[in-house]
């Protein structure tokens, strides 16, 4: 009968401890952000070079050698290697992206390609479906959308208490609106192109089985979310592709481009296969800023192997 109540004294523990790690990671996260950008980044390319004696390098080259099957395998090694740098640079700008001021933040945006797209789809009126990749620094696209509108975005409460609270504190200074991620934060973002607002999400995750369906990517069955084609058939808001892409001097070029409008095609499948199509043309921009980690790969339809087993 003492059980129940030993089990609730360990999981009291273990939130405590991770909730320590967080805090010691978001300490760190503060000192990073005294850094200037250049020092920062230079840490975060030293970190991604460590990183290649991780399993995050062999994810990176598995997902590399399916979408670029033509490379050979010194080119593969190379996107692999300047990927994983990136990574640790955008891990070391997370001071600047968090606590730096939203103005300061704003300076490092030196080139917009594109803007007219944005120009064009708010003169239109009808509201905008904004896709940001996991693609160069997209913290700093929400900082970017912050001088033009206001935007509504789904967000999933972190497990960890004092990360959540974290995470959920660095959305809201920026001005972004958030909704849950569930059925309801589904409800509202229809609500929100009804009323001729603008969202965001992010097009290039997993979704479960039920959100979604396979469609090529790159040339491989990937898993692909439902929901931006079912919002885009559904609303005559303007489909715009968004990502920061980190330049030779290290600040940033946004990049703002139109998606493929078969997205609103009623064929999940078709919509789907439009929706990969607009993601490839972002990422074939400056590939080796894309995060190639991300296990992108893992569900596959009955029967097929599993890419990632060791």
């Amino acid at each position: 009968q003492h059980i129940p109540h030993l089990l609730t004294t360990k999981q009291s523990v273990g939130i405590a401890v991770k909730n320590l790690i967080v805090y010691i990671g978001i300490g760190l996260i503060r000192l990073v952000s005294f850094l200037p950008l250049p020092a920062a980044q230079a840490l975060g390319a030293a970190i991604g070079k460590m990183m290649w004696f991780t399993d995050t390098a062999r994810v990176s080259k598995i997902n590399l050698r399916l979408c670029y099957p033509n490379y050979s395998e010194k080119e593969i090694e190379l996107l692999a290697r300047e990927s994983l740098i990136s990574l640790g640079k955008l891990y070391a700008e997370m001071g600047m992206s968090f606590m730096w001021s939203v103005d300061k933040v704003q300076d490092l945006i030196v080139k917009i390609e594109g803007l007219e797209h944005l120009e064009k789809a708010m003169e239109e009126e009808n509201g905008i479906i904004f896709n940001v990749p996991h693609l160069g620094n997209w913290e700093v696209m929400t900082i970017f959308f912050r001088r033009y509108f206001n935007m509504t975005a789904m967000y999933k409460p972190a497990k960890i208490p004092a990360l959540d609270d974290f995470i959920y504190k660095t959305r809201v200074r920026v001005g972004i609106d958030l909704v849950p991620a569930d059925s309801g934060g589904v409800k509202s973002l229809f609500r929100v192109l009804k009323n001729k607002g603008i969202i965001g999400v992010l097009p290039d995750q997993e979704p479960g089985l039920k959100g979604g369906v396979f469609a090529p990517l790159f040339g491989q069955t990937a898993l692909t979310g439902k929901l931006v084609c079912k919002m885009a058939s559904k609303s005559s808001a303007a489909i715009l592709f968004a990502y920061a892409k980190r330049l030779d001097n290290g600040r940033f070029c946004v990049v703002l481009k139109p998606g493929n409008e078969q997205i609103r095609n009623t064929d999940e499948v078709a919509a789907a296969t439009a929706l990969n199509a607009s993601i490839e043309e972002c990422v074939n921009d400056c590939p080796e800023q894309y995060q190639w980690n991300y296990k992108r790969f893992r569900r596959q339809p009955e029967g097929r192997s599993n890419f990632y087993k060791k």
